[in-house]
C-alpha cells in the first residue's frame, strides 16, 4: 500500500507540473487580435461617426470589415464639419452624387497597409481613388515628413497633416488627419512638393496666369480634352538653365508651354516610357507640345525615359505617372529648351 501511495503521490506532481508547464507556455504564446477598421471606427463615435456614416452611404463600409490591407487617412467629425459634411448631409446626398462622395472616400484609402515609418520622406504615392472612369489608374498622394507627416503640402493645398500615426486594426493601419483632403489637380501635386518650388514661382507669377489656368482646368477623364500632361523640372533644374536668364515674360510661357501636352500620357515603367510592342519600336516617340511655332515637339527615345529637345543634352525623367484629376506629371532633371 505504501508503494501505491507513493506512485499515486509522485503521479500527482508530475500531473501537476504537466498542467503548469501547458499554461504557461499557452500565455506565452497568446498572439493580440486587433480589431478591425469599421470596429475601431464603432468605437469612437465621438471622432468617427461621420466617417462611418459615409462609408455606409457609399457602399464601402463591408470592405473594411473583411480581411484584408488598407490604409485608411481619417479624418474625424470635426474635419468633416469644417468642410461642410455631415451625418445629415451624408444622408441627404442623392443617388446621382453618392459617386463622387465615393470617390473622396476612396483618395483617402491606400491599398496596402503602411505605418507612417514607411510614408515616402518626400514622395508620392497611390491612392485607392480612379481617374476618371479609369479601373487601372489611381489619383496621387505626396507625403513630406519634414515636419511630422504632411499629405498633399498641407491644408491650403487641399490636403492634411497626420495628428494620430499608427492605430493597428487587423486589416489595415488607421492614421487620424486634421482635414478632409480635397481630390488634387495635377497643379497640387506639383505645389505639395517643395522640390519643385522654382516651377511653381513661375507658374504663379501674374505674366503666367494663363497657363496656370490651363492646368487647373477640371477633367474628367483620360480622354477628355481638358487633360493635361506635365513635364515638371526640378529646383536644380531651373538653377542650371542658363537660356532663361533675361528673356521676356513672352518668352517664359513659350517655355512653360514646351513642357504641356494636351492629353493625359501616363509612362508604362520607371526606365521606359513607352512599353515594348510587337514589332519593337525603334523610332523616337514624338510629342506635340502647346508650343506652336518652328519648335513645338518634344522625343523620347524609343525604350528610355530620355527626353530630347533642341540641344545636345537629353533631359531624364526621374519620377513617372504623378496622376491628379485633371491630368498627370513627371518630374524632369532639365527645363526642356524650346526655339525661342
Amino acid at each position: 500500500m505504501k508503494l501505491i501511495n507513493k506512485i499515486s503521490k509522485a503521479l500527482a506532481v508530475v500531473t501537476v507540473a504537466l498542467l503548469s508547464f501547458s499554461c504557461e507556455s499557452d500565455s506565452e504564446n497568446v498572439v493580440e487580435k486587433y480589431p478591425t477598421i469599421v470596429e475601431i471606427l464603432d468605437a469612437d463615435p465621438a471622432n468617427f461617426s461621420i466617417l462611418k456614416a459615409a462609408l455606409v452611404k457609399t457602399g464601402l463600409l463591408n470592405t473594411f470589415r473583411n480581411p484584408g490591407s488598407y490604409t485608411v487617412l481619417a479624418p474625424k467629425n470635426s474635419a468633416f464639419i469644417a468642410a461642410g459634411i455631415t451625418e445629415a448631409s451624408i444622408e441627404a446626398t442623392p443617388t446621382s452624387g453618392v459617386s463622387a462622395l465615393r470617390r473622396i472616400l476612396q483618395y483617402h484609402v491606400l491599398t496596402v497597409g503602411t505605418l507612417s515609418a514607411d510614408f515616402p520622406s518626400n514622395g508620392y504615392v497611390n491612392s485607392f481613388s480612379p481617374f476618371g472612369t479609369s479601373t487601372s489608374t489611381s489619383i496621387s498622394l505626396y507625403t513630406n515628413k519634414t515636419n511630422g507627416v504632411v499629405i498633399n503640402g498641407g491644408n491650403t493645398n487641399g490636403g492634411a497633416t497626420v495628428l494620430q500615426a499608427d492605430i493597428n486594426a487587423s486589416n489595415g493601419v488607421i492614421h487620424v488627419i486634421s482635414h478632409v483632403l480635397s481630390i488634387p489637380k495635377v497643379h497640387n501635386l506639383i505645389i505639395a512638393n517643395p522640390d519643385l518650388s522654382s516651377l511653381v514661382g513661375v507658374l504663379t507669377s501674374a505674366p503666367q496666369a494663363a497657363v496656370l489656368t490651363d492646368i487647373t482646368t477640371t477633367a474628367t477623364g483620360a480622354s477628355n480634352a481638358l487633360s493635361r500632361t506635365v513635364f515638371a523640372p526640378t529646383n536644380a533644374a531651373f538653377g542650371s538653365a542658363a537660356f532663361l536668364t533675361g528673356q521676356s515674360a513672352a518668352n517664359i510661357t513659350k517655355v512653360l508651354r514646351f513642357h504641356i501636352e494636351n492629353n493625359n500620357r501616363r509612362a508604362s515603367s520607371s526606365t521606359v516610357f513607352v512599353a515594348a510592342a510587337t514589332p519593337v519600336v525603334t523610332t523616337p516617340l514624338v510629342i506635340n507640345t502647346q508650343l506652336t511655332g518652328p519648335q513645338q515637339t518634344i522625343s523620347i527615345a524609343a525604350g528610355t525615359v530620355k527626353i530630347a529637345d533642341i540641344t545636345a543634352a537629353n533631359a531624364n525623367i526621374t519620377t513617372i505617372n504623378i496622376q491628379g484629376s485633371n491630368g498627370v506629371a513627371h518630374i524632369i532633371d532639365k527645363v526642356l529648351q524650346p526655339t525661342l
